[in-house]
């Protein structure tokens, strides 16, 4: 009776769990949906304030310099990485190597193309369009893109599966002052680039539980 007891209890508490992690969910949901960006870490470049993205100068320099490198100079990401850490350049987080993938997400991330007033509020509520400055252009953060959750078999771990777009929500940030020819023509040369798939690689207990400074996820090959 003691052990059933117990059960029960335990399952009790993990409903619970569930259902404060979806309060908690809906309503990053709902913030977003005003145009507000949920806490997290800000992008390269910017800063998170309580009243959103602010552009950070000083670091935003060395994002412009990446699109520079890789759409107007023809540099390769790599040579990007090496420039960066030869300068002592840290990434968002302080760390001073850094990962070409991590570069290949900064030059996919909308945050830095340029959007003009008409664009933004196609994506956004006549709500949050109302509070954008006509004259004005910005950048797009997509909050939802992927759906974190645990595995239910096998060893406990954290998924992320991608959400279908219809789903992601668009929050404007401040323009970050990159050309939008740069952002394109870096994106047109890395396009052919393969991305590192999980593929080969062999499952590692603490995957999904150790990050690297820069962000990204620890892994083991084969």
């Amino acid at each position: 009776e003691g052990e059933l007891t117990d059960g029960m209890l335990d399952q009790l508490a993990k409903y619970e769990r569930a259902k404060l992690a979806e309060r908690g969910r809906q309503g990053k949901l709902q913030k977003a949906r005003q145009g507000k960006i949920p806490g997290r870490w800000a992008p390269m470049g910017f800063s998170n304030t309580d009243d959103g993205y602010v552009v950070d100068e000083g670091r935003m320099a060395h994002v412009r310099r990446m699109f520079r490198m890789v759409g107007l100079e023809g540099d390769s990401m790599h040579a990007v990485k090496r420039a960066f850490e030869r300068d002592g350049v840290g990434t968002q987080r302080g760390a001073q190597h850094w990962d070409a993938t991590v570069i290949r997400r900064m030059i996919d991330n909308d945050v830095y193309l340029a959007h003009t007033y008409e664009e933004v509020a196609a994506l956004v509520s006549p709500e949050v369009a109302a509070g954008l400055d006509p004259e004005r252009s910005y950048g797009i953060f997509f909050y939802n893109k992927v759906r974190h959750k645990q595995a239910h078999t096998g060893p406990k771990r954290n998924l992320r599966n991608p959400n279908d777009p219809s789903e992601w929500i668009a929050v404007p940030v401040p323009d970050p002052g990159i050309p939008r020819e740069w952002v394109e023509k870096a994106r047109a040369a890395v396009e052919g680039n393969a991305r590192s798939p999980d593929a080969g690689r062999r499952f590692w207990e603490l995957k999904s539980l150790l990050f690297c400074p820069c962000g990204r996820q620890l892994t083991t090959f084969v």
